[in-house]
This record gives C-alpha cells, structure tokens and sequence, in this order.
C-alpha cells in the first residue's frame, strides 16, 4: 500500500516537473523570438541610409521629426523625402492611426509610411516598405512573420 502511494507521488512530480521544463523552456522561447523580433527599435539612421543605398525610391532623406511629429501624430521620429515620409512610432496602434487618418499612408508594425501621390510606382512602394520589413532580419526568413500570427505585441491588422 504505501510503495502504491510512493509511486503514484513520483508520477505526480514527474509530471508536475515536465510541466514546468516545458513552460520554462516556450516563455525562454517567446522571450528571444521577442529580442530577435526589433523592427520597433528601428533609428531614424537607417532612413536616412535608404538615400544612399536607394536614391530612386528614397531620394533626399531629411529628418524631420521637429516638424511632423506632434501631439496628435506621437511619431518616435519622421524622416521625409520627395517621395513619402516615413514615422517611426513607440506604440503600433498609433501608427495604426496615423495609416487611418494620414492620406496615402500604409502602415507596417511600427511605421507609418505617406507617400507622396504620383510620386513612386506600386512596385518602388512595395520595395521601399520591404526595406523596413527586413531591416535587422534576414532577408530570406519568414521565421517571425509566420510566429506574427500569435505574438501579442504585433499588431498586424488595425481595427
């Protein structure tokens, strides 16, 4: 009787043990998918490097934070060209209103991009938002956008 009860408390711990390997080891998991997953620490460097590296799409950058970012628009940064004005936000959901409320504005985690009308092609504005798509990421993986589906600090649609 009592080797029964021993033994049925072993399966418990047992159990109860694996349990909690397995939720250390998926929030350790979540933990570096998060550190891994910056695009909301992109700087307005890198922008202004967009210039440089493609001048056709993105020719000119100035920053102009001073400018465009106010109370009602609470952008981290903004950097403008001749062909569209990227905002970099603290918070997605802002950058979600600014895409609601800005005209010719998409919007991509923590950015908000207005372009200007006429100014580039369907394809130079998919280029240019790949850009801040990939920055820091591979360019070949997907890994973090197919794990965006149930992350909860991407927002991925607006509502």
């Amino acid at each position: 009787m009592v080797e029964r009860r021993v033994r049925r408390w072993s399966w418990g711990r047992r159990i109860v043990g694996a349990v909690v390997v397995m939720v250390l080891l998926l929030w350790g998991y979540a933990g570096c998918v998060r550190a891994l997953e910056n695009r909301d620490g992109i700087p307005a460097d890198w922008a202004i490097f967009l210039g440089s590296y493609d001048s056709e799409v993105f020719p000119d950058p100035v920053e102009t934070t001073e400018q465009t970012c106010t109370e009602d628009l609470p952008c981290r940064w903004a950097v403008t060209s001749d062909t569209a004005v990227v905002m970099m936000f603290d918070d997605q959901r802002d950058a979600c209103r600014a895409a609601q409320t800005l005209p010719a504005t998409v919007r991509q985690d923590w950015i908000a991009v207005r372009f200007t009308p006429g100014a580039l092609t369907v394809k130079q504005r998919n280029d240019l938002m790949a850009h801040f798509a990939n920055y820091n990421r591979d360019p070949d993986g997907d890994f973090a956008d197919d794990l965006g589906s149930w992350l909860p600090w991407v927002v991925r649609t607006c509502s």
